[in-house]
């Protein structure tokens, strides 16, 4: 073990860095994705502030790099950030491996494994907080390494520092992944005790740690141009924003039951970090080193790897459906360094056992057999995260933007809109002309209030910004209202009753996200939540078109042929049946649409979605004659899947149940939801 690398590795890290990297920027988007990528493009291109608790380190560098010279105002500039970031990553774990293990090949399949690996890999192509967080994590891990060999001080210091700055990051990740570290420096305890009782530790530790926090100094600012939730001017803001309590992971339906889904899921999702052989080899990885490694060695690696997998799981309270997975997929990044670490144990096992039958040949069999095994972990991983070609997001946001009439104001709603549309018009340029406004008062600076103000505030001001404006307005998502529904976009019309309205602008659009849906081109979790909604709304439209007008071109009808092709489709197809057909339809025909739409239930359907699913199914049955057995099963199967109170099927339940007299059946529902009021 050598606290200082030798000169003939810094070749290897050279190697290894500049092989992840090149990997990293021929497999990088070019467009504008999701995530979170619309709202750092927009901060580190134009100044502001990230979302909470604000990653100052990660937007204070991205916003330097990007202004370098060489770059434009695209996208690259910050994904190839994060891409530097993740090679200098892996290489720095490549250096921790081999001062652990003094065996380049177990370096080499370790590093290289862990930057092929799904999460990380996907984190290190669009502009993140992770690779950096990992980059920073890792220097601290090797600099107390290095203590540990010495016993110098100088390295402890450093590593409070470059710590520190982790947590100028990504504080949470930093912290939970902390007590890794601590239990690593279990052979040098005696000499960290002695230090604890000293001031002069205590004082130059304490420089360290505020240098590094320093950082966070940079969030106060007065109008910034993008900010969540506007500037940071106060000690008080600042700790809103740092311990992000401005918002809150809380969702009514999760329970004990969504933690131990979760937990099955963090194992699945750890075994298919590395491919095929992940599972096996990790696991084999693991017996091995509990058996031959020093117990801090091992134990700082479980620990490690519980940090942000299931010590992190009993601290959130996501939902578990497939949006929430999505989000929270990239936070065990760093608890995948254990995983990598496993894997190479074993794999040199697997390694050394076959080439110990090749005795001529050993060396060259070994090296073939970690090529391949690598090889086999990026082919795994290649095809989810070799994303040179995902332009759809750009050119949907693109399009929709070139159908706005001159001047307009288009209000936007959620992450994705205000990312992509933020992203197009403030950054890349796009409709100068068009006024962008967030519908919550987010990110953009022509606010109308701040987004803390009550509800009742915010719908003032947007009433009296709508009533004075003559400018056009028009909504994607956001609830405007009246509006005529245009297809994609909803344009405001006001003192008239809502209407739908035919503008073929958007046409292509509308075709090419749907036969990007239908192909099953989408595979991004974030692209998929957000064209799926899209298509509940496009299916409502043409629908309602139908109904409505009764003269739907071969065109359109082709359209809403292929969107009924569709769960989301026939989901909203039922939707404006039970609410708007008037008997235009037979009971027999939307069974049937029901019917077809349960047989393909998509993996990614959101908790509402399916809980209305459920809800109009019961309402369906409800039609004459009626199936009060079927109807009670629907509306109970929605209330199960989604137990909100905005689930309309506890009133429609509880009115079945005092049709019939069934008192216990209506108490045992109040009972469930007990502020339930339905109107009589």
């Amino acid at each position: 073990m050598n606290n200082h690398p030798r000169v003939y590795e810094f070749g290897h890290l050279v190697l290894v860095f500049a092989l992840t990297l090149c990997l990293y920027v021929a497999t990088m988007p070019v467009t504008i994705s999701l995530e979170d990528a619309g709202l750092f493009q927009m901060v580190c291109h134009l100044g502001g502030i990230g979302h909470p608790p604000g990653y100052p380190l990660f937007t204070a560098a991205c916003q330097i790099f990007v202004d370098l010279p060489w770059f434009d105002d695209s996208v690259f500039a910050g994904n190839f950030l994060s891409s530097l970031f993740a090679a200098g990553g892996v290489a720095v774990f490549f250096s921790c491996c081999l001062y652990w293990s003094d065996d380049l090949s177990f370096a080499y399949i370790a590093a290289i494994a862990y930057g092929l690996s799904a999460t990380f890999w996907s984190q290190a192509i669009i502009i993140e907080v992770y690779s950096l967080a990992v980059l920073l994590f890792l220097i601290t891990w090797r600099l107390l390494l290095a203590y540990v060999d010495c016993a110098d001080r100088r390295f402890l210091y450093a590593a409070i520092f470059i710590s520190a700055l982790g947590l100028s990051n990504h504080w949470p990740l930093m912290v939970l992944s902390g007590p890794a570290l601590i239990v690593m420096l279990a052979p040098r305890s005696d000499e960290v005790l002695v230090l604890l009782r000293s001031p002069g530790f205590w004082l130059t530790a304490f420089a360290c740690l505020a240098l590094g926090l320093s950082p966070y100094l940079l969030l106060f600012s007065a109008d910034p141009t993008i900010a969540v939730y506007g500037e940071v001017s106060s000690p008080l803001e600042l700790l809103r924003y740092i311990s992000r309590s401005a918002y809150s992971d809380v969702h009514v339906a999760a329970d004990g039951t969504d933690r131990l889904l979760y937990m099955v899921w963090l194992l699945t999702e750890s075994g298919t970090q590395f491919g095929v052989l992940g599972i096996p080899l990790v696991v084999a990885g693991l017996y091995s080193m509990i058996r031959s490694k020093p117990v801090n060695v091992w134990l700082s690696l479980l620990v490690l790897f519980l940090g942000t997998t299931f010590i992190l799981n009993l601290l959130l309270n996501f939902r578990f459906e497939y949006f929430w997975q999505a989000i929270y997929k990239p936070y065990p990044v760093i608890s995948y360094l254990a995983l990598a670490f496993w894997f190479a144990s074993g794999a040199s096992l697997l390694i050394n056992w076959i080439g110990g039958r090749f005795s001529r040949s050993r060396k060259s069999v070994e090296t073939t057999l970690a090529v391949l095994i690598l090889l086999g972990v990026g082919m795994a991983n290649l095809n989810v995260n070799n994303r040179s070609r995902d332009n759809w997001i750009s050119q949907y946001g693109t399009t929709l933007l070139a159908t706005l009439p001159a001047d307009s104001v288009l209000f936007v709603t959620g992450d994705v809109e205000i990312g992509v549309f933020g992203f197009l018009h403030h950054v890349a340029g796009v409709r100068p002309d068009i006024e962008l406004r967030s519908w919550d008062n987010l990110v953009f600076e022509n606010r109308l209030t701040s987004p803390f103000a009550s509800d009742a505030r915010q719908d003032e001001l947007r009433e009296a910004f709508l009533q004075g404006t003559s400018k056009p307005v028009f909504s994607i998502a956001a609830p405007l209202t009246p509006v005529a529904h245009e297809g994609i976009l909803k344009r405001y019309t006001p003192g008239a009753p809502g209407s739908v309205k035919r503008n073929p602008a958007p046409d292509m659009l509308i075709d090419y996200l749907l036969a990007l849906y239908l192909s099953e081109l989408i595979t991004d979790p974030h692209e998929l939540y957000y064209a799926y909604h899209r298509l509940i709304d496009l299916s409502r439209y043409y629908m309602r078109l139908q109904l409505i007008q009764n003269d739907l071109s071969p065109e359109e009808q082709q359209r809403l042929h292929d969107l009924q092709a569709t769960f989301p489709g026939k989901l909203a197809t039922l939707e404006t049946l039970l609410h708007f057909s008037q008997g235009m339809y037979g009971k027999q025909e939307i069974l049937q649409i029901a019917e077809l739409a349960e047989q393909q239930i998509p993996h990614f359907v959101t908790v509402e979605s399916l809980a209305v699913f459920y809800s109009l199914y019961g309402r369906a049955h409800l039609i004459a004659p009626q199936d009060l057995y079927r109807a009670i099963a629907a509306f109970q199967r929605s209330i199960a899947i989604n137990p909100d109170p905005v689930n309309q099927s506890w009133c429609l339940l509880a009115g079945i149940y005092l049709v019939e007299d069934n008192h216990s059946g209506l108490e045992d529902l109040r009972k469930g939801f007990p502020e339930m009021a339905c109107e009589a």
